[in-house]
């Protein structure tokens, strides 16, 4: 995978840290700068603080869920959710506007979502 030239921002919103931290060094192989929220209101306060590029969020976390962040995320954005990544359990795709990852995903594939959202704007 080529490492994107951009410096952008991705919010990871997860809240086990094994799991953030690999998503953040896939992150940083991509040259992207990012930030971690570990619970949905974490979350959304700093959507509510900073401009992010991409978002990376699971959908079963503590204090709000990820699916309590795309609806404030909808309510803010309307249905521009081009660079939202939702990370669940299951692989039960919810929208056909979002890119839905099992959590059992190996990294190099989150990574190559986020890349892939990058490049879709191009």
């Amino acid at each position: 995978m080529t490492a994107m030239k951009r410096d952008e921002r991705v919010l990871i919103v997860e809240d086990n840290p094994l799991i953030a931290a690999a998503i953040e060094k896939a992150g940083q192989r991509l040259n992207l700068r990012t930030d971690v929220a570990t619970d949905g209101w974490d979350a959304i306060e700093k959507l509510q603080n900073e401009s992010y590029a991409a978002i990376v969020i699971d959908t079963d976390l503590p204090r709000h869920s990820g699916y309590g962040v795309l609806t404030y995320l909808r309510e803010e954005n309307g249905d521009h959710l081009e660079n939202v990544i939702l990370m669940t359990s299951s692989d039960q795709q919810f929208t056909e506007h979002l890119r839905v990852i099992a959590k059992t995903t190996v990294v190099e594939e989150i990574a190559a979502a986020v890349s892939s959202a990058f490049e879709a704007e191009e």
